[in-house]
C-alpha cells in the first residue's frame, strides 16, 4: 500500500529512484515483486538503481522499451532471481552495472529482450557493461536470430570481475570495444565438457579489436593469454597483466602505442623483451614480480617519455637504482626491494635528467644505506618519503638545498640520528616523523624558526624527539596543525613548546595510553579544534566540567573526546 500511494508513475519530473531492500524486509518474494511492480516510475526516468531485491521474477515495466530516457541502470544483490530482466530493449541505455546476482547461471535471450523472431537490435546505445561478483554464472549466450549483427554494436567498455565459473561464449563481435577488464575469472576460456562452450580466444573476432582495443587489464585469467599476441592487437595504450604463470607473458614486440604498463604478481616472469619497452611508455608499474630482472641501462635510457615508475616487491636482483638514467622521470616509488643498497645518479648519466623528479618514495628497503654522494640534485623535488629502512643512518646530504620540497615523511628509521649539516628544507609545508627513536633534533640542525611555510607537523612513536620539540620550542610559530600519536609511555605534554605556537588551529592526540597531563601553561589560545582519541587517562581527565584538565581546554570552540563532541 505504501508503494501504491507513492504514485511514482505520475511524478513526471522524477529523473533518478534508488530502490533498496533491507535484510529484514527480504522475507516474502511475492510481496517484494508486488512492491516493485507498484513502484513503477515515470517513463521520464534517466537513472535507475535496484539493490537487494528478493523476488523471483520481475514486473513487466522493468526493461520495457517505453522507458526511452533511461541511460544508466544498476542492478545488484538479487538473491532469488535465476535470470536477468529484459533490459536489452531500452533504447537510450548507455551504462549497465550488474553485481552480486547469486543464482544467475545463464544469460541469454531474456537479457536481450527478444523472443527469437524479433528483428530489433538489442543494446543499441550501450557503451559500458559491468558484471561483478556473479558466483554461479556459467554461460553467456548470444542474442537469438541476430545473424552477423553484433549484440553490442557500440560497447566501449566491458568489465568482468569475480565470475569464477564463467567459461566461454562471450560476445564474439565487439567492433567499438576500447577497454576490457577481466579480474579473477579463473576458468574463463578454458575448454569445457559441453560442446557449445569453446574458448573465446578461438571465436573472438580479433580483427574487430585491432583498431579499437586500447586498454586491456587481465588479473587471474590464464585463459586470456592469446589476447597478448600483439600481432593482432597493436593499438594498446594501457596494458595490465596480473597473476600470470607464463614466463613469456610479455611478447617480443609490445604495442608501439603503449603508454601505461602494469605487471602484477607474475611470479615466473624473468625478463623484459630483448628489444626493451616501447619508447611511448608514460608509466610503468611492477608489483610482486620478484624474479624479474630490471631493465638494462640501455633499455632505461630509451624510455624518453617515462614519467611514473613504481616497483613494489619486485626485481630482487636490483642493488643500486640509477636515478639519472631516465630522461623525464617525475615520480619514483620503490617499495619492498630486499637487496637495494643505494640510490645513485648512474654511471655516465646526466644530472639534468634528475631535474624532472617531483616525487620520491623509498619504503621497506632494509638494506638501503646510502643516497647519491653530495646529495640529491633534484631541484624540483616536492615530496620525499623514506619508510622502513632500518639500516639507513643518514638522509641525503645537503637536504636543505631542496627548496622545492613541500612534504617530508620519515617513518621507521630507527638508526637515523640527525639531518645532514644545513638543517631542514626551508619551504616545507608538511613534516611527518614516526619510529625514529635515535633522531636528535636541535635548533642548529632543524633550523625550525626558518620554516615559515610549515603548516602541519605529525609525530608518532618517537617520544624523545617529541620531548625535545616541546622543551626547546623547535616548531615555528606559523604551525597550523599538530598531530601526536603512538607515544605509549608519554605521561605529560609539559613544556613551552605548545604555548608559543600562536597560529595553531588543530591539535590531535591519538593512542597515548599513559598520557595524563596537558601543559601547566595551558594550550594556545588560537586553537579552534582539539581531538583526543584512544588516550584513556587523558580522555577521563578532560571530561567536560568535571575533569581535572578541563579548565585548560574549556576555551577551545570544538573538542572531540573519543566519540563525544563538545561545542563551546
Amino acid at each position: 500500500m505504501d508503494a501504491l500511494r507513492a504514485n511514482l508513475t505520475e511524478k513526471k519530473d522524477l529523473s533518478e529512484i534508488e530502490l533498496a531492500w533491507g535484510r529484514k524486509d527480504a522475507d516474502d518474494s511475492m510481496k517484494e515483486r508486488r512492491v516493485l511492480e507498484s513502484l513503477q516510475p515515470s517513463v521520464n526516468l534517466v537513472k535507475l538503481a535496484i539493490r537487494s531485491y528478493g523476488g523471483t521474477s520481475f514486473p513487466n515495466w522493468l526493461g520495457d522499451s517505453s522507458f526511452s530516457n533511461i541511460k544508466v541502470m544498476g542492478l545488484s544483490g538479487f538473491s532469488n532471481c535465476w535470470s536477468l530482466p529484459p533490459v536489452g530493449q531500452l533504447p537510450a541505455l548507455k551504462e549497465l552495472y550488474i553485481s552480486n546476482m547469486k543464482c544467475v547461471m545463464s544469460i541469454g535471450a531474456e537479457f536481450y529482450g527478444v523472443n527469437g523472431t524479433s528483428l530489433i537490435q538489442p543494446f543499441r546505445c550501450l557503451e559500458k557493461l559491468q558484471f561483478i561478483e556473479m558466483p554461479e554464472w556459467e554461460e553467456w549466450l548470444p542474442s537469438p536470430g541476430r545473424g552477423q549483427c553484433p549484440d553490442f554494436p557500440r560497447l566501449e567498455e566491458l568489465v568482468l570481475q569475480k565470475c569464477p565459473k564463467l567459461r566461454g561464449n562471450l560476445p564474439d563481435h565487439l567492433p567499438c570495444l576500447k577497454k576490457l577488464q577481466v579480474y579473477h575469472c579463473w576458468v574463463l576460456h578454458e575448454r569445457a565438457t559441453r560442446s557449445r562452450w569453446i574458448p573465446w580466444s578461438l571465436i573472438v573476432n580479433t580483427e574487430s579489436l585491432r583498431q579499437s582495443l586500447q586498454d586491456l587489464e587481465i588479473t587471474g585469467c590464464p585463459g586470456l593469454s592469446s589476447l597478448l599476441e600483439t600481432e593482432s592487437l597493436s593499438s594498446f595504450s594501457v596494458l595490465e597483466i596480473q597473476i600470470f604463470s607464463r614466463t613469456d607473458c610479455l611478447q617480443p614486440h609490445l604495442s608501439s602505442r603503449l603508454q601505461n604498463l602494469t605487471l602484477r604478481n607474475c611470479g615466473s616472469l624473468l625478463s623484459f623483451p630483448r628489444n626493451g619497452l616501447p619508447t611511448t611508455l608514460n608509466s610503468l608499474y611492477i608489483l610482486e614480480c620478484r624474479r624479474l630482472e630490471f631493465l638494462s641501462h640501455e633499455m632505461m635510457a630509451k624510455l624518453t617519455s617515462l614519467r611514473d615508475l613504481c616497483l613494489i616487491d619486485s626485481c630482487d636482483s636490483l642493488r643500486s637504482f640509477p636515478l639519472g638514467v631516465f630522461p623525464k622521470l617525475s615520480s619514483l616509488d620503490i617499495w619492498g626491494s630486499k637487496n637495494l643498497e643505494s640510490l645513485s645518479i648512474g654511471e655516465g648519466a646526466d644530472h639534468e635528467n634528475v631535474t624532472h623528479l617531483d616525487s620520491l618514495s623509498i619504503n621497506d628497503c632494509p638494506n638501503l644505506v646510502s643516497f647519491p654522494h653530495g646529495g640529491l640534485p633534484t631541484p624540483n623535488l616536492a615530496r620525499f618519503t623514506v619508510y622502513g629502512c632500518e639500516n639507513l643512518k643518514l638522509l641525503p646530504d645537503r637536504i636543505h638545498t631542496l627548496t622545492a620540497l613541500r612534504d617530508l615523511e620519515m617513518f621507521g628509521l630507527p638508526n637515523v640520528e640527525s639531518f645532514a649539516e644545513g638543517g631542514l628544507p626551508p619551504n616545507l609545508q608538511s613534516f611527518q616523523i614516526s619510529g625514529c627513536e635515535k633522531l636528535r633534533p636541535s635548533m642548529e640542525y632543524w633550523g625550525s624558526q626558518r620554516l615559515v611555510s610549515l603548516r602541519t607537523f605529525d609525530i608518532s612513536k618517537s617520544e624523545d624527539v617529541l620531548e625535545t620539540v616541546l622543551k626547546e620550542q623547535l616548531l615555528p610559530t606559523t604551525l597550523h596543525t599538530l598531530r601526536i600519536s603512538g607515544m605509549k609511555s608519554l605521561k605529560s605534554l609539559e613544556g613551552k613548546g605548545l604555548q608559543h605556537l600562536t597560529s595553531l588551529q588543530q591539535l590531535q592526540i591519538y593512542e597515548c595510553d599513559s598520557l595524563k597531563f596537558l601543559p601547566k601553561e595551558g594550550l594556545p589560545a588560537s586553537l579552534s579544534c582539539l581531538g583526543i582519541y584512544t588516550c584513556p587517562s587523558l580522555m577521563k581527565r578532560c571530561q567536560e566540567k568535571t575533569g581535572e584538565e578541563w579548565s585548560k581546554i574549556a576555551h577551545i570552540p570544538c573538542i572531540h573526546i573519543g566519540d563525544q563532541v563538545i561545542i563551546n
